[in-house]
């Protein structure tokens, strides 16, 4: 079977990161893209895409045929439906894909110890394995190691900073280095990946735009606006805490604490240390400027 990729089908094109993956793959000449949406989802989509309705509950029959004859899968469904995303797997190799792209575009999930402050992601090393159980039935996978996403988390103060109140809160000294990706990087990232499915069959990709600290990014943001921030102090274990126990009671705002208080603490989790970038291998800037791409961001700019 050929490992040439052309046709590919994206599950969750929506959302934060989905409109940038399908602008990548959308725009790239060697690719024809359709889209799997609930039927229940009032997202449109550009006409040119055929987008596939499927009943909410992903059944099988109705999955195998969108599937059909798709040479790969993005899937960005939501990563608590650890079921669902087996059952894609199951179907997509039933239905002959020779590439899915699982569910990841986040922190360092290949190493088990990242779901110890970040207990969702349990499910993300439940799929994974779920995935390499199955690779001898023909179907390779990538998972993209990413980071945090840098243009969405400053603008919604996931990161840390309120652009609004021009207040920062910093996580221990702030000195650790951190990835961050855009998201219009991990968009480019991964069509790549599909361009290249020797080189990244049934492993992880790492790849960022930045590998910065927090005060770096406070100076740009101080440079940008011409303001001296306020600062409020945290520790990465405390937030960590505060992440879990919120999570612990079903309160899902608790994700954004557990995640930077794992990313912000460096050390095992800076996979750039450890495990090395593929941004070579993709054919992606080694780093993006860090004050320019603020100031864009501060402008309302896309980047």
């Amino acid at each position: 079977m050929s490992q040439e990729i052309n046709k590919v089908i994206i599950i969750g094109a929506s959302g934060n990161l989905g409109p940038a993956i399908l602008s990548a793959l959308d725009s790239n000449p060697n690719f024809t893209i359709s889209i799997l949406s609930r039927k229940s989802s009032t997202t449109t989509f550009p006409s040119h895409i055929q987008v596939h309705r499927v009943t909410d509950s992903y059944p099988e029959a109705e999955l195998l045929s969108a599937f059909k004859d798709q040479d790969a899968v993005v899937n960005m469904a939501p990563i608590t439906q650890v079921a669902t995303h087996k059952t894609i797997i199951d179907v997509a190799i039933k239905a002959g894909v020779k590439r899915l792209i699982l569910s990841e575009f986040g922190t360092n999930v290949p190493e088990l110890q990242t779901t110890e402050p970040v207990p969702i992601y349990e499910g993300k090393v439940d799929i994974r394995d779920y995935m390499k159980s199955k690779e001898s039935e023909g179907m390779t996978w990538t998972g993209l190691v990413v980071g945090a996403f840098f243009d969405w988390g400053l603008e919604d103060g996931f990161l840390g900073f309120d652009l609004k109140t021009r207040t920062a809160k910093i996580f221990d000294s702030g000195n650790a280095l951190t990835n961050f990706a855009l998201l219009s990087t991990v968009g480019l990232a991964t069509a790549a990946i599909l361009e290249k499915p020797a080189q990244t069959a049934n492993r992880y990709v790492f790849i960022n735009s930045f590998r910065t600290t927090q005060n770096d990014i406070l100076a740009a943001l101080e440079n940008v606006t011409g303001h001296k921030w306020d600062i409020k102090r945290t520790t990465c274990l405390e937030e960590s805490q505060i992440g879990r126990e919120k999570m612990k009671k079903g309160d899902w705002s608790g994700v954004g604490h557990a995640i930077m208080g794992a990313s912000y603490s460096g050390g095992k989790y800076d996979f750039a240390q450890n495990r090395g970038l593929d941004n070579e291998l993709l054919g992606l800037p080694a780093s993006e400027e860090l004050e320019a791409t603020v100031a864009k961001i501060v402008k309302g700019e896309k980047v």
